[in-house]
């Protein structure tokens, strides 16, 4: 599955979209590539574009491995917000799912299917 992003360091979001099939090695291997990005700071917002994606192979234990991963990159995530915005209703409720795993590590994850919404949150137009 393609997952492409880009920093906008004015700005201080990333810009995340994926298509095709969601997997848990490539998103995994999206949070590598973007924190070690060296554009990436602590502070940074994302927004996730995910309403183009055909399916998702994400298991619940996917999903325990991309909360152990946040959490042992917490120096790095500190008050980072991700934004995910959905178009189904199996992909809201794998995002709902991580949203309610990683609270105890991160409280700024959020589940929209309106963009706008989503941008609102990250107050992306009032930066």
């Amino acid at each position: 599955m393609p997952i492409r992003y880009s920093i906008d360091e004015n700005l201080g979001v990333v810009f995340t979209t994926a298509s095709e099939v969601l997997t848990e090695n490539e998103l995994l291997e999206h949070k590598r590539k973007m924190i070690s990005d060296p554009k990436f700071r602590p502070g940074y917002v994302e927004l996730s574009d995910v309403r183009e994606i055909s399916d998702v192979k994400i298991s619940s234990s996917g999903i325990e491995r991309f909360v152990e991963q946040d959490a042992s990159d917490a120096e790095l995530l500190k008050d980072y917000k991700l934004a995910i915005v959905v178009s189904g209703a199996l992909e809201y409720g794998m995002g709902v799912m991580y949203q309610m795993m990683s609270s105890e590590h991160r409280r700024s994850v959020r589940i929209f299917r309106d963009l706008g919404l989503a941008k609102e949150w990250l107050q992306i137009s009032q930066k």
